[in-house]
């Protein structure tokens, strides 16, 4: 059952762009309504407050790149694919190369998330940066994608890729003594990526309060046990597309002291890089 106008959510309008791999501006464009209408949208946590005219265009922008909001049986609405009505220039848009795996094996998607252990909180940071360095490297031999997002001292991971790549790494992740409590929200079979590559995200700041500030799974710390399938795919792919907005870019290399502890939110994070900017800084 299609579900033309009524009765989505800000999250589903955010899941249903990371599927269709589009950004905000393309999405307005597409819909014909105003950026700062698709922002405000996506930002209303449950049903979104428009007028109908505004969600059937939503609606219809999607539907023109195959994205569906199904509704079942039961009330529920999720955000659906249908591959062959999918635009020509969109299947034509470049991807990092990866492995897909043998002939006719599905592609698998976990979405999990976890906490520091209370031995590395106080060098989040160090850990944050062997994370970023390893995954690079073992998620590109392995023909996986993904995001993570490392916020006040938890972690909200998705991984896309052949099913047996995909299991190896959340095996791997798993035995890492450096974090705890991991605690999956998807583990299933997907008919197609919604990361084409491998991003990770961290920190907090003010510049992200326009798109984040309503995002109640960042209300009074970082709670990822709140987030569904849908909505943690929303976060991730929100997050993704900060890392090409300032302060971000001005991150620097991997490795040292971080360069916007002046400027992050991020208070467990933020309070270790001090404490290793001062020991750096204190004589021998």
């Amino acid at each position: 059952m299609k579900i033309r106008a009524l009765g989505f959510t800000g999250e589903q309008i955010r899941a249903a762009r990371a599927l269709a791999r589009i950004e905000q501006t393309e999405l307005a464009r597409l819909s014909r309504l105003s950026l700062e209408t698709i922002k405000r949208l996506e930002r209303i946590r449950g049903p979104v407050e428009a007028n109908s005219r505004s969600l059937t265009a939503i609606a219809e922008a999607f539907e023109s790149l195959g994205i569906y909001f199904d509704g079942g049986d039961d009330g529920s609405i999720g955000v659906s694919w249908t591959p062959q009505r999918l635009r020509t220039d969109m299947l034509a848009r470049p991807a990092a190369p990866r492995r897909e795996g043998r002939p006719g094996s599905p592609l698998h998607r976990m979405i999990y998330f976890s906490a520091a252990s209370p031995e590395t909180i106080a060098r989040l940071k160090t850990l944050v940066d062997d994370i970023w360095a390893a995954a690079e490297r073992r998620n590109r031999e392995l023909g996986v994608t993904g995001a993570l997002f490392a916020c006040e001292g938890r972690f909200l991971q998705v991984l896309e890729g052949p099913k047996d790549a995909v299991r190896q790494i959340y095996g791997a992740i798993s035995a890492d003594p450096r974090h705890s409590g991991l605690t999956l929200i998807e583990n299933r079979a997907v008919a197609s990526r919604q990361f084409s590559d491998w991003s990770m995200c961290c920190g907090l700041f003010r510049t992200d309060d326009e798109i984040l500030a309503n995002e109640p799974a960042l209300q009074h710390g970082f709670h990822p046990e709140t987030l569904s399938p849908a909505a943690a795919l929303g976060l991730l792919s929100v997050v993704r597309d900060l890392q090409a907005t300032a302060p971000r870019t001005r991150r620097g290399a991997v490795g040292g002291c971080c360069s916007l502890a002046g400027e992050c939110l991020d208070c467990v994070c933020v309070t270790g890089a001090l404490r290793s900017r001062e020991n750096l800084a204190a004589p021998a």
